[in-house]
C-alpha cells in the first residue's frame, strides 16, 4: 500500500481473535461472537500482549465480567500488571528524589507519562521499567547518583539514545534517556532532547511526584508512542507488542472528540520517520476498535492494513523474519540515509562482549566471545538469507 513501509500477509479474523479485540478495545457491553473457544482466546490475548488489559476492563464492569471474561488467567495478568505499575511509580519517586538531590531536571516517559496524563488503565498495562529523559549533559551525573543510591549500573546495553540500564533489587530497571528517537521539535530534524522540549514549552510539571519532575505534553506522549512502536520497533515486533500502541492512544483519547487534534499536533514531530499514511491508519484503527467495528481483516483499508501488520508481527514467525530484511531499508537515524545505514551496519557487525552474550548466550571465556565476534559477518549473511526466504 502506498505510504506504508510494511507488507503484511493475510490474517484470519477467527471468533477468538474477534473476541480478544472486542474485549480489549470495544464497548464493554459488546456482545461476544458465537463459537468462541475461551481457552484459546485467553492464550491468544496473552500472545498479543492484551491479557492484562482485558482483565482490567472486566474489573471496571463487574456486572459484565462473569459473562464477558470468565477466565481467571486474565484477572491474574491484570493483577500482575497492577503490581508492576505500583513498583514503577515507587521507582519513579526514588529516581525523582535522586534527580532533585543531583540538581537534574527530569521528564518521565512512556507508561509513567500515561499515568501523569491520567491515561494509565490500572492493571491494564505492565510497566517493565522506568524511562526518564534528562538534559544530555546531565545524564552521566544522574547515572552516577543512581548508582550511589543502590541502582546497579551497566544492567543492559548502551544505545545512542540512552545510558546502559540501571537495576535496583527491589524497584526494578531504570533507563536514562538522552533523547527521543524518531521525535523532533520542528523545524529541527535531530532527535528531541529534554532541552528541546523545554524550549518548546512541552514539559508539564508533575509536582505530585517531585519538584524536579515533569511529564511531556499529551501530543508529545502521542508522538513518542508512535515513534517508539512504528519507527523504533515497527520492524522488530517481538521487542514491543504493537497493539499496545493502539491501547495507549485510545486511553489518551485519540478515539475521542479531541483525537484528531492530538494526532494533528503529534504528526509534525514524527513525520520524518513515521509516514503520514501510517499515522492516519493508526487514527482509523483506534476509532474502529473503540467502536467495536472490526468485522474483516481483508481489503486495502489503511486501518485494516495496519492491524494485519500488528497481528502478523505477533502471530506469524515468517513475517517477523521477513521484517528483518525490510528493516535494512528503513534505518532509524537523524542524519542522512547513508549515515543511518552505516550506523546500522556498524551496530550489527561490531559486537561488545555483552551483546555477544545477549545474542548467542553467555560465553564461558573471552575466546568464545571473540569467536562469535569474528563469525558475526557470516551469521548476518545466514540471517539475511533466512529473511529473504521468508519475504518471498
Amino acid at each position: 500500500m502506498s505510504g506504508f513501509r510494511f507488507r503484511p500477509p493475510a490474517v484470519s479474523l477467527t471468533p477468538e481473535l474477534r473476541w480478544v479485540m472486542l474485549r480489549a478495545f470495544g464497548p464493554v457491553e459488546a456482545v461476544a461472537p458465537d463459537g468462541v473457544d475461551l481457552a484459546a482466546a485467553t492464550q491468544l490475548a496473552a500472545r498479543l500482549g492484551l491479557a492484562a488489559r482485558i482483565g482490567a476492563r472486566a474489573r471496571q464492569a463487574p456486572e459484565l465480567a462473569a459473562a464477558a471474561v470468565p477466565s481467571g488467567e486474565l484477572a491474574r495478568a491484570s493483577a500482575q500488571a497492577a503490581a508492576t505499575q505500583l513498583r514503577a511509580r515507587e521507582a519513579a519517586a526514588e529516581v525523582a528524589a535522586v534527580a532533585t538531590e543531583a540538581a537534574v531536571p527530569c521528564c518521565f516517559l512512556k507508561g509513567l507519562a500515561l499515568e501523569a496524563n491520567g491515561a494509565l488503565l490500572p492493571g491494564g498495562r505492565p510497566l517493565a521499567d522506568v524511562d526518564v529523559l534528562v538534559p544530555v549533559d546531565a545524564a552521566a551525573r544522574l547515572g552516577a547518583a543512581l548508582a550511589r543510591r543502590g541502582f546497579q549500573p551497566d544492567a543492559g546495553e548502551e544505545y545512542p539514545h540512552q545510558l546502559p540500564a540501571f537495576q535496583h533489587p527491589r524497584l526494578g530497571a531504570v533507563e536514562v534517556h538522552r533523547h527521543l528517537p524518531g521525535v523532533a521539535v520542528p523545524p529541527a530534524s535531530r532527535f528531541a532532547t529534554f532541552d528541546d522540549l523545554a524550549a518548546a514549552g512541552w514539559l508539564v510539571p508533575w509536582p505530585e511526584l517531585s519538584p524536579s519532575a515533569s511529564r511531556p505534553a499529551a501530543h508529545v506522549v502521542v508522538a513518542h508512542a508512535l515513534a517508539h512502536a512504528l519507527a523504533q520497533h515497527g520492524f522488530s515486533p517481538s521487542a514491543y507488542p504493537q497493539l499496545r500502541l493502539l491501547a495507549d492512544l485510545i486511553d489518551l483519547g485519540v478515539a475521542g472528540d479531541d483525537g484528531e487534534s492530538l494526532l494533528a499536533a503529534a504528526l509534525p514531530l514524527v513525520e520524518r520517520w513515521v509516514p503520514p499514511g501510517e499515522v492516519r491508519a493508526v487514527d482509523e484503527a483506534c476509532r474502529m476498535l473503540a467502536a467495536g467495528q472490526l468485522t474483516v481483516l481483508d481489503g486495502e483499508a489503511p486501518a485494516i492494513f495496519l492491524l494485519r501488520h500488528m497481528l502478523a508481527g505477533a502471530l506469524d514467525e515468517r513475517y517477523r523474519e521477513a521484517l528483518k530484511l525490510d528493516a535494512l531499508a528503513h534505518p532509524l537515524h537523524q542524519g542522512t540515509r547513508l549515515g543511518g545505514w552505516w550506523a546500522t551496519a556498524r551496530h550489527a557487525l561490531v559486537l561488545s562482549p555483552a551483546q555477544v552474550d545477549r545474542i548467542y548466550g553467555p560465553q564461558r571465556s573471552r575466546w568464545g566471545s571473540l569467536r562469535w565476534r569474528l563469525l558475526r559477518p557470516l551469521d548476518l549473511v545466514r540471517r539475511w538469507l533466512a529473511a529473504r526466504r521468508a519475504s518471498r
